[in-house]
C-alpha cells in the first residue's frame, strides 16, 4: 500500500468515527449564546449607504453648529466630571441647533450629518496605536471607550464586534446626544447589529435588559433569536421550557447541535426537579 493510500484510509476512518460520534445523542451544557451573524451583503450595503450619505452632509452654518456642539459634548464626556449647568446649557444649544438644521435642510440633512459623524468615528476608532490622540479625535470618541468596555467590543486589544455593530452603537450615541430616539433611522440590518450584540454578547448586563434587546433583535429578523430565547429561559430558571424550544428547533432544522443542547437543557430540568 502506498503512503498516500494509507493516509486516505486513515482520513476516511477518522471521518467515520467523527460522524458516528456526532450522530450519537449526547447532552451539551447549553450555556453559550449563539454568536451574532449578520448577512454580509446587507451589512456591506448599510456601510455603503452611510458613506454615500456622509458625502451629502450639508456644509451649512446650522450643520457646523450641530457638529461643533456634538464634539463639545464628546470632550466633556471624555473628561468628567463637568458642572450640571454646563450640561444643561449645551443640551439647550443642541436642541435649538438641531431644530434649525431640520428647518433648513430637512430630515435628510440630519441623516447625512449622522452618517458623516459615523465615518469620522470609524476612522478614529480603528487607529488603535500607542500614539496620543488629538483633541478632535478625543472629542469624536467622547464616551465611546466606556461603551467599548461595557459591551466587550474589544478583547485583548483586538476588535471582535462587527463593524456594523460599532457603527450602530455610535449612531445610537449620536441620536441620544441630539435627543433623538436611540435607533432612529436604523435599517433592519443595523437593528440586528445593535440589538443582537446587546442580547447575545452583553454579558454582565441585566438579564431583563438583554431579553428586551433579544425581542427587538427577533423583530428585526435576527438569526439565532429562538435559540437565544431558549438559553435565556435557562438562565431565568426555566430549563423545561428551554428544552422544549431547543427540541422543537432541532425537529425543524435537523441540526445535531440543537438536539444536544436540548438534551442538556432537559437534564438541567430533571436535575432541578430532583429526578436522578
Amino acid at each position: 500500500m502506498t503512503e498516500s493510500g494509507l493516509k486516505l484510509i486513515c482520513w476516511v476512518a477518522g471521518a467515520a468515527v467523527a460522524g458516528t460520534t456526532l450522530a450519537i445523542p449526547q447532552p451539551v451544557d447549553p450555556w453559550e449564546m449563539p454568536s451574532l451573524v449578520l448577512d454580509r451583503q446587507a451589512a456591506a450595503d448599510a456601510i455603503r449607504s452611510d458613506r454615500s450619505l456622509a458625502v451629502d452632509a450639508l456644509a451649512s452654518p446650522e450643520a457646523e453648529t450641530v457638529r461643533s456642539l456634538f464634539l463639545e459634548h464628546g470632550r466633556a464626556e471624555a473628561n468628567p466630571p463637568y458642572p450640571s449647568g454646563e450640561y444643561d446649557r449645551r443640551q439647550a444649544a443642541i436642541h435649538h441647533a438641531t431644530a434649525a438644521l431640520l428647518a433648513n435642510g430637512g430630515r435628510s440633512a440630519l441623516d447625512a450629518m449622522r452618517s458623516a459623524a459615523v465615518e469620522e468615528f470609524v476612522r478614529v476608532f480603528y487607529q488603535r496605536s500607542s500614539k496620543e490622540r488629538s483633541d478632535e479625535e478625543i472629542a469624536i470618541l467622547g464616551g465611546f471607550p466606556e461603551i467599548e468596555t461595557r459591551y466587550g467590543l474589544v478583547r485583548n486589544g483586538v476588535v471582535i464586534a462587527p463593524e456594523l455593530t460599532l457603527r450602530a452603537l455610535y449612531k445610537a450615541r449620536w441620536n441620544a446626544i441630539l435627543r433623538q430616539p436611540f435607533v432612529d433611522g436604523f435599517s433592519d440590518i443595523e437593528l440586528q447589529a445593535y440589538w443582537g450584540w446587546l442580547a447575545l454578547h452583553g454579558w454582565g448586563q441585566p438579564l431583563a435588559r438583554r431579553e428586551e434587546a433579544l425581542f427587538a433583535f427577533r423583530e428585526a429578523g435576527g438569526r439565532g433569536a429562538e435559540e437565544a430565547a431558549a438559553l435565556f429561559d435557562l438562565l431565568d430558571g426555566r430549563p423545561d421550557r428551554a428544552a422544549t424550544t431547543l427540541q422543537n428547533l432541532y425537529s425543524a432544522t435537523g441540526e445535531l447541535r440543537l438536539r444536544n443542547l436540548g438534551l442538556g437543557a432537559l437534564h438541567a430540568a430533571l436535575f432541578r426537579k430532583g429526578t436522578p
